[in-house]
């Protein structure tokens, strides 16, 4: 999990809307950093009922995955580790 190609570089993601060609009114973007914000969002009326192009930016913490697939990784490592 620590190795550089697991790190996903810094951009303003929500630009790409943009630079697939999306008119200004014709979309919405929406950054979320918490499950909180994240849960707000989701209950909001007008993103809901949008009639446009939507885009969310979610943050996660680093070393965030589901439990079965940290244990898969590390089964993984620990099988290639006796080759």
């Amino acid at each position: 999990m620590d190795e550089p190609y697991n790190d996903i570089q810094t951009w303003k993601y929500k630009d790409l809307v943009k630079a697939f060609g999306a008119k200004e009114g014709e979309y919405k973007t929406y950054t979320v950093k918490t499950k909180e914000e994240t849960n707000k969002l989701f209950e909001n009326k007008e993103f809901n009922d949008a009639g446009v192009l939507q885009f969310v930016e979610i943050y996660i913490p680093k070393k965030d995955a589901p439990r079965a697939l940290i244990m898969t990784a590390e089964a993984s490592a620990k099988n290639n580790a006796k080759n």
